[in-house]
């Protein structure tokens, strides 16, 4: 087909050509003209003679004279046409039926891609999609796994947009579906475990932590899950252990590792800073200032420290009994039981956040999400 369509194109430039040379043009004959003109000179000497405006000695020298120049224009018309020109349109159309093909189609062989296979167009806007941003593309995916839930590859694409969009719920389950359909692998078990430590504002949980045992035991030496292990022990006030297992990890990286300045940060901060535990269970800022608080808390011993965060906490579950009207204030209050280890507490928090908040479908929500993320049993 393609050929049929260059053949009729090249015809086309070719006939553009030879148009203007089949074209008849008026000759330029000078003896013609001249033919003409002695021929009128000599009927307008007769006519002159015959009214005896002219001498009939003048008469005869002008027709003698008159006659030899219209033989001489005679004889230059009867020679026939110059050659020159037929000769020219004939050269013009030869090289313009040879020269136009001669070149167009090398050029093409050159420049073009003969051999190149068609693509439908439905193919190729599938694959090339113009002007196509990065959400349509998601949804193009969200399509694709609607149809083929056992995608486990589409799931594993989409599972980070998800999280950077902040879209928890949906990446924790692509997260999971891309681990449970393309099977278990260190990396697989780590970005699960690192999305659910997002979902829950950078606590560690218990889910987090399972996932991170996972990939520990199929790959000792895995970084991201010795490091967010490391940071659970430090937010459950274990130093010791956070400061054995981040001190390893740095031992055990190549110089060229890209979180060994995050490990010695941690490392630095340790001793400075107050658990992870100690700011999720912190009230709101009606207490005091969160930055004072926080450098008073890290300046006291284990012992003070821990006595001082369940003080918060429980000034926080009084404050929510006496008015319950705050989604925020209970999920901090469920996230901080988990964090000092009492699931009970928070799985009671949770019933009456359920109470307070009956009707507001919203805050439920997002009390079920909570709960699912730090893995607390209903």
């Amino acid at each position: 087909m393609i050929w049929l369509i260059f053949a009729l194109l090249t015809g086309a430039a070719v006939m553009s050509v030879l148009a203007p040379l089949a074209g008849k043009s008026a000759p330029a004959d000078p003896a013609a003209t001249d033919k003409a003109f002695f021929g009128q000179q000599i009927a307008e000497i007769e006519r002159e003679c015959s009214e005896g405006r002219l001498e009939s000695g003048d008469a005869e020298a002008a027709r003698v004279e008159a006659a030899r120049r219209l033989l001489r224009a005679s004889e230059a018309a009867d020679g026939g046409p110059a050659p020159s020109a037929t000769q020219t349109r004939v050269i013009a159309a030869v090289g313009a039926l040879l020269l136009i093909p001669a070149l167009a189609l090398p050029l093409y062989f050159y420049v073009g891609a003969a051999g190149l296979p068609d693509m439908p167009l439905a193919e190729r806007l599938a694959k090339t999609p113009p002007h196509k941003d990065l959400s349509a593309a998601v949804a193009q995916i969200e399509a694709h796994l609607a149809q083929h839930p056992e995608d486990g590859r589409g799931f594993e694409v989409v599972a980070p947009y998800y999280l950077r969009t902040g879209r928890h719920d949906d990446a924790l389950h692509a997260y999971g579906e891309a681990l449970r359909l393309l099977g278990a692998t260190p990396t697989r078990y780590d970005a699960l475990g690192e999305a659910i430590v997002i979902a829950s504002e950078g606590v560690v949980t218990p889910a987090a932590r399972r996932n991170f045992d996972a990939a520990l035991a199929l790959d000792e030496q895995d970084p991201m899950s010795r490091y967010y292990l490391g940071l659970g022990a430090a937010q459950d006030g274990e130093k010791a252990k956070a400061r054995e297992i981040w001190t390893k990890l740095l031992a055990d990286a190549s110089s060229d590792a890209g979180y060994r300045d995050l490990v010695r940060t941690q490392l630095d901060s340790l001793e400075a800073e107050p658990s992870e535990g100690a700011k999720e269970a912190r009230p709101d800022a009606a207490e005091g200032p969160a930055t004072e608080q926080g450098k008073a808390i890290a300046a006291m011993p284990d012992g003070q420290q821990q006595a001082a965060i369940r003080g918060m906490v429980d000034r926080l579950a009084a404050r929510l009994a006496r008015n319950g009207d705050d989604a925020e204030g209970w999920l901090r209050l469920i996230r901080a039981y988990s964090v000092l280890g009492e699931p009970g507490k928070a799985k009671s928090a949770l019933a009456d956040a359920k109470k307070a908040l009956a009707g507001k479908a919203d805050d439920i929500g997002r009390l079920d999400a909570l709960a699912k993320q730090l893995d607390i049993e209903r």
